[in-house]
């Protein structure tokens, strides 16, 4: 059994199922760690709200149809044309609150990220504890949760990637802020604004992937590849 086997071609129903079981879990871990790392650093604002947590639904403002539709809507939506769940989710920081704004809100960045490493790692030993199990026949419920493993390692790995690319708003831009020179950091406050489209440019309307496969080539595919290195298949 192959890890990479996630294919439309599986039911939509299991398709969604899993989808979105590995979109909250990795979307509760990255905004939670955004959270937790900002609560320690001395910025009580996701605290106050609540997001102090792994639980993804704390993370959704269900009352704002925006945020309904980039972190439940879309995802779902994704999972079932794309086979992959694309979304948003946000977690509000004050750098004013911390003491260190520039190093601490670098932390605060990276912690997100590293949550979904963590969530990678989790599921990555869940898998290898139980894959010898799956042996002989394979039944619908080892079906479903290969499926949901092998969605929630990927999506895992790939959102914690990404987000460390250093173009705003996404988490590695804060990282590289802190880091770098006064020239750096002048030029990303003047590309923030436009960050977003940015980055959609960048990886998404540039003809032929012209960046898009590289970078899932070089960075992505050695982690989602992990597995099959260790099991020799």
């Amino acid at each position: 059994m192959s890890w990479l086997a996630v294919t439309l071609g599986e039911g939509k129903g299991t398709l969604l199922v899993a989808g979105m079981i590995a979109w909250f879990l990795q979307m509760g871990f990255h905004e939670g760690g955004h959270a937790w790392a900002a609560y320690r650093l001395g910025d009580k604002t996701a605290y106050y709200l609540g997001k102090v947590t792994v639980n993804p639904f704390r993370h959704i403002e269900w009352k704002n149809p925006m945020y309904v539709i980039s972190a439940v809507v879309m995802p779902a939506v994704t999972v079932l044309t794309l086979g992959f769940p694309l979304g948003m989710a946000w977690v509000p920081v004050n750098p004013g609150n911390f003491r260190h704004p520039l190093r601490d809100h670098a932390i605060v960045a990276f912690a997100g990220p590293a949550g979904g490493f963590v969530v990678a790692a989790v599921v990555l030993a869940i898998w290898i504890a139980i894959y010898p199990f799956f042996g002989g026949e394979i039944t619908f419920a080892m079906q479903l949760l290969h499926l949901v493993i092998t969605m929630t390692y990927i999506t895992a790995v790939i959102y914690s990637v990404f987000n460390l690319v250093p173009i705003p708003p996404l988490d590695g831009s804060n990282i590289v802020y802190f880091f770098g020179n006064e020239a750096l950091r002048s030029f990303m406050d003047k590309i923030r604004p436009y960050g977003f489209f940015i980055v959609i440019a960048v990886f998404w309307i540039l003809p032929g992937g012209v960046l898009l496969d590289p970078f899932f080539k070089a960075v992505i595919w050695p982690f989602v590849n992990l597995p099959g290195m260790i099991w020799g298949s």
